[in-house]
């Protein structure tokens, strides 16, 4: 095991240890034992190519390199008119520490094995539902749950819900689609039989954790990543299954029929939707207070960390006064084309993942784990209240581009793939 290797999983577990190490305050900012590994790693790596001449090749994310050093000025000239400037320098300050975290993790990645980074999120998902499944039956939480912070609010109320490492379900649920296509492809590898069973209760776990944690958004991206699973990888499953639907579809009409009328009979529109409250009218809300604050500010964004201050009481968010909404935080806090070029982005990276995997003819199990993993992160980044914070986002991100980096200049088109293929077979 080179360097390298060690480095980067002693910063794959401070993503999630870190809070119970030191913590030293500098006024609004704050330096951890993660934050310093990073800062001095990155210090270390430009002494390296500067005065060693160590290359670093970036040919393949130049442009979303670009964008990020784009996204962190914009951020850092739109202080000019924010609210809040201490909580737009904080932003800034953890913004400047993502960017030196990903580039790190794309200086490390070049020397560690595919095989090691997939051990690494395998083995600290298996941890994360571990101590989930030990809170629902003990209903005691790690120092870092909301349900420890903020006991207070809940002393007189028994919640069932898991937080894991995290502060609340929200961004557990999160996690665990992103981490969900690690156990998923697990079941269909060549694999021995007792890692596909502990794969399989994996999968059933997560689908467990996120249904108690009534965690809807996380449940319909897990659906999703099953299902271009099957498109993509089971098409015969997909066929079986049309046809299994077709042979029983009288019976099912029946059925439908049936318990669709008691339903209708039955429904009835919550009281607290009625009245302008609970979690579903806040959220349309806060979206609604999000595009105003976005034209309010001419497209220009109202500057990093500051849509909580910037909350206008014409909509009533119940006292909520963060986004819940990544792409709204984005949108709201930055300007219009920051937003464009994070989507560009964010389709870019998909769909780089997705050629590598069709151009190594289906052998690349983790550019396909990682595809299906922002196939999920696209929805379930809709749940957790404000996501700019959320350190594994920047952790998978910085992995993803570490990977696209190291992998083969992949400039052609899937047309031209399936040219070169069927060229092969004859």
């Amino acid at each position: 095991m080179n360097w390298k290797t060690v480095v980067f999983s002693i910063i794959f577990a401070l993503i999630f240890f870190d809070p119970y190490f030191f913590n030293i305050p500098f006024g609004p900012l704050r330096l951890t034992l993660l934050r310093l590994v990073i800062i001095c790693i990155f210090l270390f790596m430009l002494i390296n190519i500067y005065l060693k001449k160590e290359q670093l090749d970036l040919k393949n994310i130049k442009w979303p390199l670009i964008f990020y050093g784009l996204w962190f000025y914009y951020g850092g000239m739109s202080l000019i008119w924010a609210t809040n400037k201490t909580s737009g320098i904080k932003e800034l300050y953890y913004f400047a520490i993502f960017l030196m975290l990903m580039i790190v993790l794309i200086y490390l990645l070049r020397h560690v094995k595919d095989s090691y980074i997939y051990r690494s999120f395998w083995l600290i998902g298996l941890l994360i539902v571990i101590i989930a499944f030990l809170e629902f039956f003990l209903s005691i939480h790690l120092p870092t749950s909301r349900f420890v912070v903020e006991a207070e609010r809940f002393e007189f109320f028994e919640f069932k819900r898991a937080t894991a490492f995290f502060y609340n379900e929200n961004d557990l649920a999160l996690f665990l689609v992103m981490i969900f296509p690690f156990y998923l492809l697990g079941l269909f590898g060549k694999k021995r039989f007792s890692l596909k069973v502990i794969n399989f209760l994996m999968v059933l776990s997560i689908f467990l954790i996120n249904f108690v944690n009534n965690s809807r958004l996380a449940l319909i991206a897990l659906f999703l990543q099953l299902g271009l699973l099957i498109v993509i990888r089971k098409k015969n499953w997909l066929y079986k299954g049309v046809r299994l639907f077709l042979l029983f579809l009288p019976t099912i009409l029946i059925v439908s029929v049936i318990l669709g009328s008691h339903l209708i009979r039955n429904i009835h529109i919550p009281e607290n939707f009625l009245e302008g409250t609970g979690s579903t009218v806040i959220r349309i809300n806060l979206f609604f207070n999000s595009l105003y604050m976005t034209f309010h500010s001419f497209m220009l964004g109202v500057g990093p960390g500051n849509y909580q201050f910037n909350v206008n009481p014409m909509f009533n968010t119940q006292g909520i006064i963060n986004p819940h909404n990544w792409w709204l935080e984005i949108l709201t806090n930055y300007v219009l084309f920051i937003f464009v070029g994070y989507c560009c982005f964010f389709l870019y990276i998909i769909v780089r993942l997705y050629k590598i995997y069709k151009y190594e003819m289906y052998k690349n199990e983790l550019a396909f784990i990682l595809f299906l993993s922002m196939c999920g992160f696209s929805i379930a980044c809709i749940g957790p209240s404000s996501l700019f914070y959320f350190w594994p986002q920047w952790l998978i991100h910085g992995v993803i581009l570490a990977f696209i980096a190291k992998s083969s200049d992949l400039n052609y088109s899937l047309d031209s793939i399936r040219y070169e293929r069927a060229l092969e077979k004859r």
